[in-house]
């Protein structure tokens, strides 16, 4: 699998190293939805399971990222988040598999972002 799903610091247009590496090293297919809760952890969130059906986390979905690409972003994530393969829904419908980096921590007294849309709160 070497498709990624992106909902924070990595997505398009992030100013940091892992973002430009991972918009240069693979090909954006598109916008993408997943059932989750979105919290500020710090100057970045954290997606967590959703606690009812309604709740979506909005991201964007790579393809192409290479075996040595998801190592950095291992290393990058840290030991709060771990890589999970899920299903992702694209936004013409169609739905596919990727990664996606899951928050570990707990989330007791963080900021919920309801919108589910890190670009529309950071």
């Amino acid at each position: 699998m070497d498709r990624l799903f992106v909902y924070g610091t990595l997505r398009l247009g992030h100013a940091n190293d892992h973002a430009r590496a991972l918009a240069n090293g693979a090909r954006f297919l598109g916008q993408a939805l997943i059932p989750g809760r979105l919290f500020r952890v710090a100057h970045y969130p954290g997606l967590t399971a959703p606690a009812s059906t309604n709740e979506w986390v909005k991201g964007e979905v790579f393809e192409g990222v290479t075996a040595e690409m998801f190592q950095r972003l291992d290393d990058y994530e840290g030991s709060d988040y771990m890589r999970q393969l899920a299903e992702v829904t694209m936004e013409n419908g169609s739905r596919v598999a990727a990664y996606l980096y899951l928050y570990l921590l707990p989330t007791d007294g963080l900021e919920l972002i309801s919108s589910g849309d890190w670009t529309i709160s950071a």
